[in-house]
């Protein structure tokens, strides 16, 4: 009889709604405090691209990254190929201001009140190690990977990123190895900008031809 008390069954199903929305907002929470970087994932539904689109290029710089931060902050690097990501644009593209922290959809939404570019492409570096000088004999290891965000359609193109490495013996000057790393970064960033530039591609509207 209890199974069958209206009061009951009215019970069971408020307290059903409440721990489902309970997880609908710890979900959406989750959502939107995720690192879109560390995620690398695609959002489904993107419209295809009207060409040419302006770009803004903004660096999210990894905690801890000081001492090679030092040698890679030179804006020739970014102009020779981030900004050149997109060759069919008409409006050049730009550098923004960097900065540390996660990269979530609350900070995509701030970064859009900043910029009015209609791509932003937001990348970030690490190495290990992440000391200079470096001593011993070690491999260092280059990632950089980025994203970038349609800002009118609020949407995520995740990028593979890329892994460089190169040997020192740590028997080179200070000198030689922040040229070599200087080396090291610039290919990894090349190589994102080709990736940057084939994802974007490849939502470029293309406008079906008649077959009569």
């Amino acid at each position: 009889m209890s199974d069958t008390n209206p009061f009951l069954i009215c019970f069971r199903i408020i307290i059903s709604s409440i721990i489902g929305l309970l997880f609908f907002l710890l979900w959406n929470q989750i959502e939107v405090h995720a690192d879109l970087i560390d995620e690398g994932k695609t959002d489904s539904a993107v419209k295809m691209l009207h060409f040419p689109k302006s770009l803004r290029v903004v660096e999210n710089i990894t905690p801890g990254l000081s001492d090679l931060h030092q040698v890679f902050n030179d804006p020739k690097q970014i102009r020779r190929t981030l900004l050149k990501v997109d060759p069919a644009r008409i409006v050049p593209a730009k550098s923004g201001e960097s900065f540390v922290g996660e990269i979530t959809r609350e900070k995509l939404k701030e970064l859009t009140q900043i910029y009015s570019e209609d791509v932003i492409f937001l990348f970030r570096r690490s190495y290990e190690p992440n000391r200079l000088p470096i001593k011993d004999n070690k491999t260092v290891k280059a990632n950089h990977t980025g994203v970038l965000y349609l800002a009118k359609q609020k949407k995520v193109l995740a990028l593979p990123g890329s892994v460089k490495e190169e040997a020192f013996s740590g028997k080179e000057s200070a000198k030689e190895q922040a040229e070599r790393l200087k080396k090291l970064d610039q290919a990894g960033l090349k190589a994102l900008s080709l990736q940057a530039k084939k994802v974007l591609h490849s939502h470029k509207f293309e406008k079906r031809q008649s077959a009569y």
